[in-house]
């Protein structure tokens, strides 16, 4: 849903990716700096336990998840790989970030829920792939890549804040509740638009 908005943020990510071609970075080279910042974030989450500190920390590296591919655009290497890399890398950094959390604040259960219905959104989408050709603005879905990872670190930082129960629970348990319940909506929602897609092309 918020995948459309993303231009707004070129003038900005343009701004700084000029200081990474200026320091010789790949965007290839930008998306696994990317993904070790994240990665080290969410270890030292794991250590220090301090959810607003890690939350921030996200929204920070979160953001290079647009410069990669504005540098790509501006140095005219834009490659299907390099496109590939790039949702893997979000793949395993949002894995992570899942991972850490949970080891955090003891929520496995329903963080595992929430890591299958991911798997579940991001397979839906690739096998439809398989079976005929999609374009990716073709699927505004109500739970994609963007908005859950908004919402679960917007959570994390209230969790941070605001520590205490709230009918019977704490913020990031009733985070993790509405989050799988919209991560399944949109998973349901996928299949129907996978078989309107595929019926009408095969």
């Amino acid at each position: 849903m918020l995948t459309e908005y993303k231009s707004y943020f070129r003038k900005p990510m343009e701004f700084i990716g000029r200081f990474f071609i200026r320091a010789g970075f790949t965007p290839n080279g930008i998306t696994l700096l990317s993904l070790s910042l994240g990665i080290l974030t969410c270890l030292f989450y794991i250590w220090n336990k301090n959810a607003v500190l890690f939350g921030i920390l996200m929204i920070i590296w979160g953001l290079f998840d647009f410069v990669d591919g504005t540098v790509a655009r501006m140095t005219n290497q834009i490659t299907k790989f390099g496109a590939y890399l790039d949702a893997m890398c979000d793949r395993v950094f949002e894995s992570t970030t899942l991972f850490a959390v949970a080891y955090v604040s003891g929520y496995w259960k329903l963080a595992f829920v929430m890591g299958v219905g991911i798997f579940l959104i991001s397979y839906a989408k690739a096998r439809a792939a398989m079976e005929v050709p999609i374009i990716n603005n073709e699927w505004p879905d109500l739970m994609e890549r963007t908005e859950r990872d908004i919402i679960f670190i917007m959570g994390v930082i209230l969790w941070g804040i605001f520590p205490g129960q709230h009918g019977g629970h704490d913020i990031l348990f009733w985070v993790f509740v509405g989050l799988n319940l919209a991560i399944y909506y949109t998973f349901i929602q996928r299949l129907f638009r996978a078989k309107k897609i595929i019926q009408a092309r095969q």
